[in-house]
């Protein structure tokens, strides 16, 4: 892939999130120069959409930012192409209708899908991880499951930590938890980050597109 190329996809990554300009050039990541302030004002807490993105994406997760359903099976089409994908494995009527937008193929076989495509229960900000249950995976193991992972979900889905993910999931299923709750991260383990049972750094190229909750 070229460094152009890669710029188009992913480089939207923050953009809307923190507030700099798309053309803006530089690292992404990179702070900009804060406003002086007294050393006696209140620290302010980051927001935790951002801190989720900056945290993922230190994780060598792949995050791509959606303005609404089109742009997604746009860039699903894209990875497809990109990374070399022929067949994905996807079980959500919903999912699959965007994979058909992007053109990707769809397969029904496990066995010949190279990547996984899933919604999720919750993005947790202070790990960049992402949180599955057997209802997305199927009762499959992560080792059961394509190298590849691409998930779309909801900035409304973005909690702050474990412990409000875990509530939420009680919630909605209201005594029927599903098994296997799992959290996972990209590739790179983040030193100033303690690992909480259930949470996984997995060895799988993880994709994540973010979509805004629609009214």
């Amino acid at each position: 892939m070229s460094t152009s190329s890669k710029k188009n996809i992913f480089g939207k990554f923050i953009n809307l999130l923190s507030g700099k300009p798309e053309d803006e050039e530089g690292d992404f990541m990179a702070d900009p120069k804060p406003e002086e302030k007294s050393e006696f004002a209140p620290k302010e807490s980051e927001p935790i959409d951002l801190s989720f993105v900056k945290n993922f994406v230190r994780s060598e997760g792949k995050f791509l930012y959606c303005e609404n359903k089109e742009e997604a099976a746009h860039y699903l089409g894209l990875i497809m192409e990109e990374s070399g994908l022929t067949e994905i494995y996807c079980q959500d009527t919903f999912l699959r209708g965007l994979l058909q937008q992007g053109q990707a193929n769809i397969t029904e076989d496990l066995a010949k899908a190279d990547a996984f495509c899933s919604v999720c229960e919750y993005l947790v900000s202070f790990n960049g991880g992402i949180m599955f249950t057997a209802k997305q995976t199927k009762e499959r193991k992560l080792n059961e499951l394509p190298e590849t992972f691409i998930t779309i979900a909801y900035t409304s889905q973005i909690t702050a930590n474990l412990r409000s993910a875990l509530s939420g999931i009680r919630a909605k299923y209201q005594g029927d938890i599903p098994s296997q709750i799992t959290t996972i991260r990209g590739p790179k383990k983040l030193d100033d980050i303690e690992d909480s049972p259930g949470s996984n750094v997995c060895n799988k190229e993880i994709y994540l597109l973010l979509l805004e909750d629609q009214g």
